[in-house]
């Protein structure tokens, strides 16, 4: 039984945003846990329209309602959430987390076998970037497996490995098939780009070794140029599969890209996203 984490943000929850805690949970048994979670210091959507027409401040009334107000739509959200979740047949625990997002997420990570975001989620309500800024903090900070979903999930065709011989990149191939065995036997296919004029994929033959006992007809690719857009190229025409990364941002040996590349790779694609670091 693994341990799954999906974080909905507690104020602007939809009922389409199960989609993908769905499709996921009901793959495999598991022990499923949805945080409604709130940002103590979010600028909401109720403040929003003052900010944006220059509105100098609020008085100690206005306050007091706004946070009523919130505090009204959590309630609502999170009763519409208990409804959802027992007319799709979703067994999981629902609890509520106030506080700094993404220091919440974070310790709750420690504690599950995967995290699942939105590629979305963004809890400041203005000045934001792609991908938004709590994304990155939980991509560098998580401490379990990500799995970034997009708007529009779609049922996996299977999973694209990208590969570039590093600890980390191999640890990501572990980790995601440890968690979605069924998805590799399912199709894998395995992307290499050639990086410091190494033309062949390195350790393959360890590789194929390993990925053989879960799929025996996986597809190498070898490709050319820069790894994050050769790597958007490739995987533009196959939206249907999840894609691996390793290491998002640690330090400069373990990364698998630089920050731009990864921001550009996360900004563009169009599938699901699994991400970890050792």
């Amino acid at each position: 039984m693994k341990k799954i984490l999906a974080v909905i943000d507690a104020v602007n929850y939809k009922e389409d945003q199960l989609d993908a805690i769905e499709y996921v949970s009901g793959t495999f048994d598991n022990n499923l846990t949805i945080v409604m979670l709130e940002d103590v210091n979010s600028i909401t959507a109720l403040m929003a329209p003052d900010f944006t027409t220059g509105v100098p401040g609020h008085s100690y009334e206005v306050v007091i309602k706004m946070a009523e107000e919130k505090g009204r739509i959590i309630k609502e959200n999170t009763l519409a959430l208990h409804k959802a979740c027992k007319e799709r047949n979703i067994t999981c625990t629902v609890h509520s987390d106030k506080g700094m997002a993404v220091e919440e997420i974070i310790v709750e990570s420690r504690f599950a076998d995967l995290l699942m975001v939105s590629r979305e989620l963004s809890f400041p309500f203005l000045f934001d970037t792609n991908p938004t800024g709590f994304v990155k903090n939980v991509l560098t900070q998580a401490q379990c497996p990500v799995l970034v979903i997009p708007d529009n999930l779609f049922v996996p065709k299977g999973v694209i490995f990208s590969y570039n011989g590093t600890f980390s990149s191999m640890y990501a191939i572990k980790a995601f098939t440890a968690i979605f065995p069924f998805l590799v036997s399912k199709d894998c296919k395995v992307v290499y780009v050639r990086e410091k004029g190494q033309d062949t994929i390195p350790h393959e033959k360890l590789l194929k070794e390993y990925l053989e006992s879960y799929n025996g007809n996986i597809e190498y690719k070898v490709l050319s140029g820069h790894a994050d857009e050769k790597l958007l190229d490739y995987l533009e025409d196959k939206p249907g599969y999840i894609s691996t990364f390793g290491a998002y941002g640690r330090s400069r040996i373990s990364r698998f890209f630089n920050s731009s590349s990864a921001e550009n790779i996360l900004r563009n694609m169009k599938g699901p996203m699994f991400i970890t670091h050792p």
